[in-house]
């Protein structure tokens, strides 16, 4: 049977559909967060798909929601705050609360061995520590947490002893009722989804930021591939709920308020589509026709040499169709939603095409709260149609806005909003940083601008309204190469409190992210410890060791700093001149330790891994 074949697919959904539930319940204790928990369960799936067959898929996915847990719980990125605390119940929201305090690795242990019953060489395993140091964890982990634990009023057998007690508030917890964003078979969707479209994702964003700021340059990273056709979700052998049903999105007849219109919609059917080849105007299909607040749109689509296309055309509103002016909609496809926000800087239109009788939901911006908690908040606008026409606003930089289509209660689209608006020029002067830590050379301000720009637009905000700080900023000391590759650690404040730490690199051939951390609103600047990798594919050049970089910069007491990989070895030893470090990554590298000048240790953080996904939370397109 050949690998990723039908065969292959059914048994990783059966996979998906008995094994999931126990995972996001681990998962739930592990981070105490049901959307983090969620999306590291998939990004555990993701990981074992990738290997299947294996001979313990269950031991490979545990492994890898340990290993995101406990990686990403100190650096409290990525967490909901908006909705309830599902470990808040009346009978153990102590106890939650003590969970919560558990340093990662010692409540990972504390679950593992506690909750989850696993014998102490298992639990060693999925950490990748010794028996011996999960054996402390977890007794450690097990004593903060037994006075916290409170019998269950509504239980008529009370248990014997303290730990049994424990292990039933552990089990409460994690069986606290849930509302998962997926279900088994959108689960299985999402992983397919994932496994074909994170590179060219990763890549997508890099190229748009480049454009945006800076003009047609050319991005430090490769060219991406050509954009695969949206993972079918495969078919589950068990009964895992009804399928999303397949619609066609942009066929006939016309919607929009000019509908009714035959004279301007023939004028529109005839329009020049620019430099697109178009079919002949007798085959092409005016899908919506309309005019809004902020201008006038058609979308016109086609297919030539059995290639589907189109284009929208835009202008002022009342404009006849020989003023209107092309722009062709990105990953455009029959079956899929589509996007035009109209005007801007300031006030706008959206415009939304989805399927006659899908929902549509609109996010106005990411929304950080105090405590570093990152969410979106999702509101559904009257449609008619399948099409919604609503108000708008846009910073000079960009919209913050993200839609969500659902289709008979299943989401099947989720996406940014396509703006063609003018960008003339910066009419707000970017506000000029000044390194908060000595700094052995002049900041790159393309790199700054990027980062600044980057961590403003998802919030809806100005740059300035971030009440930025420049960090840090260094250079990829480059091997080989053209020229220099800057990097710049920027801190901003969201509009609801907390830290926004973005790190970004560059020079004459593009800007790309490496990553966004949002810590409490009350950490000083000053005592922030950032240590993260920047994947850099530079153009021209083979694999090398100018590939991954190893960034962190530290507090001034920290005059050096050791790499650890995953067993706690020390894999470098390096000094922090000018107030951080730009390194080859080294291999196996897991966390940095810091330390004074007398060589104490100071601090130990784990060096985040380039990001996956662009901050703001905006949705990748079609789910599956």
């Amino acid at each position: 049977m050949q690998r990723d074949g039908v065969g292959e697919d059914a048994a990783f959904a059966r996979f998906v559909a008995e094994r999931r539930p126990g995972l996001l319940r681990t998962a739930l204790l592990l981070t105490g967060d049901r959307a983090t928990a969620e999306e590291l369960v998939q990004r555990a799936l993701t990981r074992t798909r990738r290997g299947w067959p294996t001979g313990d898929p269950l031991t490979t996915a545990r492994r890898a929601l340990v290993t995101g847990a406990t990686s990403r719980g100190r650096r409290a990125e990525q967490v909901i705050e908006q909705l309830p605390d599902p470990l808040a119940s009346a009978v153990d929201d102590e106890l939650a609360r003590a969970l919560r305090d558990l340093p990662p690795r010692t409540r990972a242990a504390t679950v593992l061995r506690v909750a989850e019953g696993l014998d102490a060489a298992a639990a060693a395993a999925l950490l990748g520590r010794p028996v011996a140091e999960v054996e402390a964890a977890a007794a450690a982990g097990a004593a903060q947490l037994r006075p916290a634990a409170r019998p269950d009023p509504f239980r008529r057998e009370q248990p014997a002893t303290e730990d049994q007690r424990l292990r039933d508030g552990l089990g409460r917890l994690a069986g606290a009722p849930v509302r998962w964003r997926l279900d088994a078979a959108q689960a299985v969707a999402d992983v397919g989804h994932r496994r074909t479209g994170r590179r060219r994702r990763v890549l997508a964003a890099a190229a748009v930021a480049a454009v945006v700021l800076f003009g047609a340059v050319g991005a430090l990273t490769r060219p991406a591939a050509e954009p695969p056709a949206a993972a079918t979700p495969a078919t589950p052998a068990v009964d895992a709920g009804p399928s999303v049903r397949a619609a066609p999105v942009l066929t006939g007849p016309t919607r929009g308020s000019l509908a009714d219109d035959p004279a301007f919609l023939a004028a529109v059917q005839q329009a020049d589509w620019g430099g697109l080849v178009a079919p002949p105007a007798a085959d092409r299909t005016v899908v919506f026709a309309g005019d809004t607040p902020s201008g006038r749109a058609a979308l016109v689509v086609g297919t030539v040499d059995e290639d589907f296309r189109g284009t929208w055309l835009i202008g002022p509103a009342g404009a006849p169709a020989e003023a209107l002016v092309p722009h062709l909609p990105p990953g455009l496809a029959r079956g899929r939603p589509v996007t035009l926000l109209l005007g801007g800087p300031g006030p706008a239109s959206l415009v939304v095409v989805a399927g006659r009788g899908d929902t549509i939901e609109v996010s106005d911006r990411l929304m950080v709260g105090p405590r570093g908690t990152v969410a979106r908040s999702y509101t559904a606008v009257d449609a008619t149609d399948g099409v919604a026409v609503v108000p708008a606003t846009t910073t000079e930089d960009g919209p913050a806005l993200s839609v969500r289509v659902t289709r008979e209660g299943r989401l099947v689209h989720r996406s940014a909003v396509d703006w063609p608006g003018d960008r003339p020029g910066r009419t707000t002067p970017l506000p000029v940083l000044v390194p908060v830590r000595p700094v052995l050379q002049e900041p790159d301000a393309r790199v700054v601008a990027a980062a600044l720009v980057g961590l403003a637009v998802p919030l809806g905000v100005g740059p300035a309204g971030l009440q930025p700080e420049l960090l840090w900023s260094g250079t990829l000391p480059l091997s080989r190469g053209p020229g220099t590759v800057a990097v710049a650690v920027v801190v901003g404040r969201s509009p609801g409190g907390a830290l926004v730490v973005t790190t970004w690199a560059g020079g004459g051939g593009g800007v790309l992210a490496c990553g966004t951390v949002t810590p409490a609103g009350s950490t000083p600047v000053a005592s922030l410890t950032v240590a993260r990798t920047c994947t850099v594919d530079l153009p021209g050049l083979e694999q090398s060791a100018d590939g991954s970089w190893l960034v962190v910069t530290a507090p001034p007491e920290a005059t050096a700093v050791e790499v650890l990989g995953a067993t706690g070895r020390t894999l470098a030893r390096l000094p922090l001149a000018g107030g951080g470090t730009v390194v080859p990554l080294p291999e196996g590298t897991r966390d940095v330790r810091t330390l004074d000048a007398a060589g104490q240790p100071l601090r130990e953080v784990p060096v985040a891994p380039m990001a996956g996904e662009p901050f703001g939370d905006f949705g990748s397109g079609p789910q599956g």
